[in-house]
């Protein structure tokens, strides 16, 4: 087979769509099918790949392709099939299309939207893309159940896929000195902390988690609170919500780092809290799993599909419940002792391997 990959989100290698691009790519190009993949990004961005344009030369070509040239580069490659990962399916292969979807956060609430004139025309685009893909993959099955209901798409023609673990996460034996060093350059204290990973958005509920840890004097003497990710969403603040819950103290705000120097942090943490309100799969419970730490995250949307039985599971909006959980996990050694283990064993039963198998599988059914 002639497969297109939409491979532009390799460009920007910040989050969760990043992730599941190249990953899947790089397993696909590993299983050795013999299949030609035709990795699209955008005109002059070469340069940007994650990795050597010369790398698998037999079975990968890179195609730079612009926005008026994108629609006729399947008949010109003569694509049997053409894979949309962004929620956009530019061309088309002579068999047809599969198309990713990873989550409807922004159809469900259109009024976190940034654009201009709202969620709405996207809204349809995307539901006429859906309807009109030969296949569509949904990356955990509260996805799936997203697009039937919103998109009313039948359920034959998507497929489950689960994202695979991200490789570079894993307990680091050196996280302790590196964290030294880490906790020199950003001003930690050296208490020893709580990590949430997510940002200003709303839908990772950064104001919940505040006002638990806020409201709990054993949480705000004993540990210092890192939140990682951008720390404004429109008129929404990190820092304001800081100020207004006089935690200014005890809770240090990162914009970004490396992936090695957030698996230190990962590895590091006493506890890892993700009361995020919707989520198509979860990336950052994966991660903190992966990297022995013990989780506390909500109970709605995937995450307990990702979860498990290995992370404790709040009600998101709950801010009592919230901190209970994580007090109650703080609290208790043989707890934590337990949730590592699980978490370990839970993450490592997400496998890019198997992922790309899957999804060669679905490039397979359209070709038949």
């Amino acid at each position: 087979m002639k497969i297109g990959f939409d491979a532009a989100p390799l460009i920007h290698p910040v989050g969760g769509i990043a992730n599941y691009a190249k990953n899947l790519l790089h397993a696909l190009l590993e299983l050795k099918s013999g299949d030609t993949f035709f990795g699209y990004i955008p005109t002059g961005t070469t340069t940007r790949l994650p990795w050597p344009i010369e790398s698998h030369p037999d079975y990968l070509q890179w195609v730079e392709a612009g926005p008026l040239s994108f629609r006729v580069r399947g008949y010109i490659d003569q694509l049997d099939v053409y894979h949309g990962t962004n929620f956009k399916v530019q061309t088309s292969g002579r068999y047809g299309t599969v198309l990713t979807i990873h989550d409807l956060w922004l159809d469900r609430h259109p009024e976190y939207s940034k654009k201009l004139f709202g969620q709405r025309l996207s809204f349809i685009r995307t539901k006429r893309r859906v309807q009109r893909a030969s296949h569509v993959i949904a990356v955990s099955d509260f996805t799936a159940n997203e697009i039937q209901e919103l998109y009313e798409v039948p359920a034959k023609k998507i497929s489950v896929i689960h994202h695979g673990l991200p490789k570079d996460f894993f307990p680091d034996p050196g996280a302790d000195t590196d964290y030294l060093a880490l906790r020199e350059r950003l001003g930690i204290s050296g208490k020893p902390f709580i990590l949430f990973v997510g940002g200003a958005n709303p839908r990772k509920n950064h104001q919940t988690l505040l006002k638990a840890f806020a409201e709990n004097a054993f949480l705000r003497q004993s540990y210092s609170l890192i939140m990682v990710g951008s720390t404004t969403f429109k008129r929404l603040t990190i820092g304001k919500t800081i100020h207004d819950l006089s935690v200014s103290e005890c809770v240090v705000c990162i914009e970004q780092l490396p992936l090695n120097e957030l698996r230190v942090l990962y590895s590091r943490a006493s506890l890892f809290v993700f009361p995020s309100r919707y989520e198509g799969f979860g990336f950052p419970v994966l991660e903190a799993m992966a990297c022995g730490v013990p989780v506390v995250t909500s109970r709605c949307s995937a995450l307990p599909e990702v979860a498990g039985e290995a992370a404790v599971l709040v009600d998101p909006e709950d801010a009592k419940a919230l901190e209970q959980a994580m007090v109650q996990v703080l609290q208790d050694s043989d707890f934590q002792a337990t949730l590592r283990q699980r978490g370990l064993k839970q993450a490592a039963s997400f496998d890019w391997t198997r992922m790309a198998e899957e999804t060669l599988q679905v490039y397979q059914s359209i070709c038949q």
